[in-house]
């Protein structure tokens, strides 16, 4: 072998493996083909659109590795074992409560940051518990007091709310949530209350209606704790029998099919979300509104995606400091067990550390308007 040639092959290798030291993996456990699909590919859109802006800048190329797991709990914990053993150096974006509360054990014994979920589950904001589990968005159990509490001050008493959610623990999240507003504003007769469940994976959602139609009390409003597709069925039936009664549904659900499928009745669905409405003047928003053009032309804006840029470049804030030609999931954990203040356009500033796994408290209230926009709702509107 000459030396010319040696040289060449010596070149390509320190060539090789210096552009792969630049390529830093994060991993993604969603649903991406099953009942909740919509929440995993929209997301996955959000983080990639963040991270093909910033890579389009830079020479450390953050490259996301994502599974479908079909929120099936048992395939997102090979999943993330798979992922963890590919050398990621963080989660970010998975998707689903059941899930993740599968999961959480494995990426806590791995000692691997999991950032911004898109999950409200309770389970995911104990930092004693769950030292590499940080969050960008509230809990499912903060929107449904936001809605219960708000409720109670414009006038609904108590048993004049009712409750319908998925028979597992992201249904059970909210529930509490609203339950534990009833309990803080002196209401005690929980008996009162009416909740209807259904199982997840089915829209069997008769025996939930039912609670309302044996109810001795007048129902006017109810906190909806559920996917899509038994969302669209309650409501559709519930209308029949209750043409005044008034829908309150938390952030995971799919507006896309709120729009297509009950559009008789916007006037009378509303919503918590907690990133905020495309016509915010806030600097996110035109940030993502840009980013997503060029990088998705053919997909159009998605609270859920917004959702997964606003998580990816909160992420990548957190992290800005971190050495990137020696990034680890231990330096990782470090930078945001100490992260200062961060300012990513939302309109405030917040940051995490070890007491501190949660980046927003914000919860805006929307509704859908008669072209089928997402808009911020008023209370004292609701009832008028």
């Amino acid at each position: 072998m000459s030396k010319t040639f040696s040289r060449v092959i010596l070149i390509i290798f320190f060539i090789t493996t210096f552009l792969m030291a630049k390529d830093i993996k994060l991993g993604m456990s969603a649903d991406f083909s099953g009942p909740i699909d919509y929440l995993g590919l929209k997301t996955k859109i959000g983080v990639q659109t963040y991270l093909n802006s910033i890579n389009k800048e830079s020479e450390y190329k953050f490259n996301l590795i994502s599974y479908d797991d079909k929120y099936d709990p048992i395939i997102a914990s090979n999943n993330v074992r798979k992922l963890i053993d590919e050398d990621i150096v963080a989660f970010i974006g998975n998707v689903g409560t059941p899930t993740s509360n599968v999961t959480i054990s494995i990426i806590n014994e791995n000692k691997i940051i999991s950032f911004g979920a898109y999950t409200g589950g309770n389970v995911l904001r104990n930092p004693e518990t769950n030292e590499y589990v940080f969050n960008y968005r509230v809990s499912y159990s903060q929107e449904a007091y936001y809605l219960v509490s708000n409720l109670l001050l414009n006038g609904i008493k108590p048993e004049e709310i009712a409750f319908f959610s998925q028979n597992d623990t992201y249904g059970d999240s909210g529930y509490y949530g609203g339950m534990k507003a009833l309990k803080d504003s002196g209401f005690k007769d929980i008996n009162k209350i009416e909740h209807g469940r259904y199982t997840r994976g089915t829209i069997n959602v008769e025996g939930a209606l039912s609670k309302l139609l044996d109810s001795p009390y007048k129902i006017k409003a109810v906190i909806m704790v559920s996917v899509d597709a038994p969302t669209v069925k309650f409501i559709k039936y519930a209308k029949e029998d209750f043409p005044d009664l008034k829908f309150f549904l938390l952030s995971p659900i799919n507006l896309e099919i709120i729009k297509k499928e009950l559009k008789n009745f916007y006037a009378d669905i509303f919503t918590t979300q907690v990133v905020p409405p495309f016509n915010s003047d806030l600097p996110i928003i035109e940030e993502y509104k840009r980013n997503l053009k060029e990088f998705f032309p053919n997909e159009k804006l998605n609270l859920i995606s917004l959702e997964g840029y606003i998580s990816a470049k909160l992420f990548m804030e957190a992290i800005k400091d971190v050495d990137k030609n020696n990034i680890t999931k231990e330096s990782i954990s470090d930078a945001f067990n100490n992260s200062k203040e961060m300012d990513i356009g939302l309109g405030y500033k917040s940051s995490f550390d070890k007491f501190a796994h949660q980046y927003s408290q914000k919860i805006w209230f929307m509704k859908i308007d008669e072209f089928g926009n997402e808009i911020e709702a008023k209370w004292d509107e609701v009832y008028r």
